[in-house]
């Protein structure tokens, strides 16, 4: 125990010897899948020099650099936020170790350490490990599937992958996982290809999951970005870039776009398949829609974390339902309003015509009260004679106005032929 003591006090001493050697062994390559986790170390033995800052760069990003012989930290680029876990290790020398997880093409390239001390200043590896992010991507022999041919589905990768001489490659058709189909490695058997065997085909590695392979079907896959991680408390200045892509078949007509805050869930605007949200709250939730001529189909998870699509889903249906009903009250109770006005207006007219009458001022109105009452009548016009004995007279006087109007003529009831 005192020994130890001693050797970890001798680390951080400066003067006491009279140089430090810096390793990081020899350079290593990783391969490794979108969406899982990497863990990088640079690893250095001090044999006078205490540590003060220890650091990560990423060769591919000197672009990004404000200087770009000056190496700058992946902690301090916001593509890297809420992905790096950092722990150092001591005995014998010195390991600095970092783990990017949630990984993304973008995150590949060749790692290095750069490291200051008390004394010595700055020094940078030599060697680094190299990253290189792939996706999973399901391919077909032959690339145009017919009924009757072999088929063979292969899950590929850019690389060889690290860590799993022999991963195990799981296989889904529309959603279900196959259990009855011949597989070898990283392919899929499909000894006579019929209809029946067309759909949208999926490989699974490690719970990563390739985009759909669709064969003789209409179907499609939305793929989005699942997971956006920040510190809670934190703010987000960023644009949020959202991607909904689609292979549907007929091709996509357009996307639409939905986010939920707590229980408010809104339509975005525009029906492109990227949104940019230049004001992101923590709490918010998305998800897509892409529709073509035959239906639409939504991404399966919204953005947070351990959200099913479900609560969403119901909530989108829930709304519009709600507005589908308050339209229909609203349209309901206008038409019956209107109705009620006509109703209304006619009975007034009615009346004030029933009164003009009367007085002989309307002869406009009372010529076309009289051919109603002669159509309403129709059917009594040839009546039997015998059912007039006790008319006292056969002849109208004539109405008040105009002598001279032909409306106003002396007319006689007709007889039965």
């Amino acid at each position: 125990l005192v020994y130890v003591m001693f050797a970890t006090l001798l680390l951080f001493i400066p003067g006491l010897f009279a140089d430090w050697v810096f390793e990081i062994g020899k350079k290593k390559q990783f391969c490794v899948l979108e969406g899982s986790s990497v863990k990088v170390s640079c690893s250095f033995s001090i044999k006078n020099d205490g540590i003060k800052e220890v650091f990560f760069f990423n060769t591919n990003n000197k672009m990004k650099w404000k200087d770009t012989t000056i190496p700058e930290s992946v902690s301090e680029d916001e593509e890297y936020y809420g992905r790096l876990q950092r722990s150092g290790v001591a005995g014998g020398g010195y390991r600095e170790m970092l783990v990017i997880t949630d990984l993304r093409p973008t995150d590949s390239g060749d790692y290095k350490c750069k490291m200051n001390t008390y004394t010595s200043g700055w020094k940078n590896s030599e060697y680094g490990s190299t990253v290189d992010v792939t996706g999973l991507k399901v391919r077909s022999n032959p690339d145009t599937v017919q009924e009757g041919q072999r088929v063979t589905l292969t899950c590929d990768t850019k690389c060889t992958l690290s860590g799993n001489s022999n991963p195990t490659y799981i296989w889904y058709k529309n959603g279900q996982r196959l259990t009855n189909l011949r597989t070898i490695n990283n392919s899929l058997y499909l000894d006579s290809f019929s209809t029946m065997d067309s759909g949208s085909y999926t490989c699974v590695v490690n719970d990563i999951h390739s985009p759909a392979l669709c064969l003789l079907d209409n179907c499609w896959d939305v793929r989005y970005n699942k997971t956006i991680c920040a510190i809670e408390g934190s703010s987000v200045d960023l644009p949020l870039i959202l991607t909904c892509d689609s292979d549907a078949n007929p091709p996509v007509d357009k996307y639409i776009w939905y986010k939920r805050n707590g229980s408010a869930v809104s339509v975005l605007q525009g029906e492109t398949k990227r949104y940019i949200n230049s004001a992101v709250s923590l709490k918010d939730q998305y998800f897509c829609e892409a529709h073509n001529k035959i239906g639409a189909q939504n991404s399966t998870w919204d953005i947070v974390e351990d959200v099913t699509q479900s609560p969403l889903m119901i909530s989108v249906l829930v709304v519009v339902a709600v507005l589908t009903t308050g339209t229909l009250l609203v349209f309901g109770y206008y038409i019956l309003k209107r109705r009620h006005h006509r109703e209304s207006q006619l009975r007034a007219d009615t009346q004030t015509l029933h009164s003009d009458t009367q007085r002989g001022h309307s002869v406009r109105s009372h010529v076309s009260t009289t051919i109603v009452n002669e159509s309403e009548s129709r059917e009594n016009i040839y009546a039997d004679p015998d059912e007039y004995v006790n008319v006292q007279d056969d002849t109208y006087t004539a109405l008040q106005g105009d002598p001279g109007h032909s409306a106003y003529n002396t007319m006689t009831k007709r007889t039965s032929p």
